[in-house]
């Protein structure tokens, strides 16, 4: 029997799910030392299972990792940055709504939905620039405004809320208060846990001795 073309790639699937299962782990860890006290057992668990240990937390990780590593903290970098999803943004409309034509078909509702939520993700000028000017070079802050536009295609923004609250929560990250604004930046423990789960998938996609030629 010959084996799928697709085996070779089995052990990439299997290292990610055990990254995976390390960050999820690592999360509900936090959320039990932080927690326990402050809520009863069945909310810590509902609060774990549906707010915490979710794809969509996940991802906000991972983007605060990310922004911190190509050093979004300064605000040129940022400004790069903002131009590049901007970009995307901007093509991802133009294939969902290209010009019209004789056998264009008018949108569904469905496809007006994902229009606006790309429409609202793009950084005005005006956006832009304020993002920029609360960054000094040392520490990476978002506004809950700048998250929800730069996490428009994974969540809109109700759950953007929800998920940050419960970063907030368990300390990973760290929110601020002001007039009409809510800022957030990640925390040591966010960049460590993030490292932590990347090292491992690193590792667990390096051959191993057996294995190398």
């Amino acid at each position: 029997m010959t084996e799928s073309p697709a085996t070779d790639l089995l052990p990439v699937l299997l290292a990610r799910w055990e990254a995976r299962a390390f960050l999820q782990n690592a999360l509900e860890s936090a959320a039990r030392d932080r927690l326990a006290d402050e809520l009863a057992a069945e909310e810590l668990e509902i609060f774990i299972e549906q707010q915490l240990i979710t794809e969509q937390t996940e991802l906000l990780l991972e983007f605060f990792w990310t922004l911190e590593a190509v050093g979004c903290q300064h605000p040129d970098r940022m400004a790069t940055w903002i131009e590049r999803h901007n970009g995307l943004m901007t093509r991802l409309r133009a294939e969902l709504d290209p010009p019209a034509g004789p056998e264009q078909r008018h949108p569904g509702p469905q496809q007006k939905r994902k229009l606006w939520r790309l429409q609202s993700a793009h950084f005005s000028a005006k956006a832009r620039s304020a993002c920029c000017a609360r960054l000094n070079g040392s520490v990476l802050v978002l506004s809950l405004k700048d998250l929800e536009r730069f996490m428009a295609l994974h969540m809109d923004p109700t759950l953007c809320r929800d998920r940050l609250d419960a970063l907030v929560r368990v300390m990973l990250l760290e929110d601020k208060l002001q007039p009409n604004l809510r800022l957030f930046s990640s925390t040591a423990n966010l960049i460590a846990l993030v490292t932590a789960t990347l090292k491992l998938l690193r590792q667990n996609l390096e051959p191993s001795d057996d294995t190398k030629p």
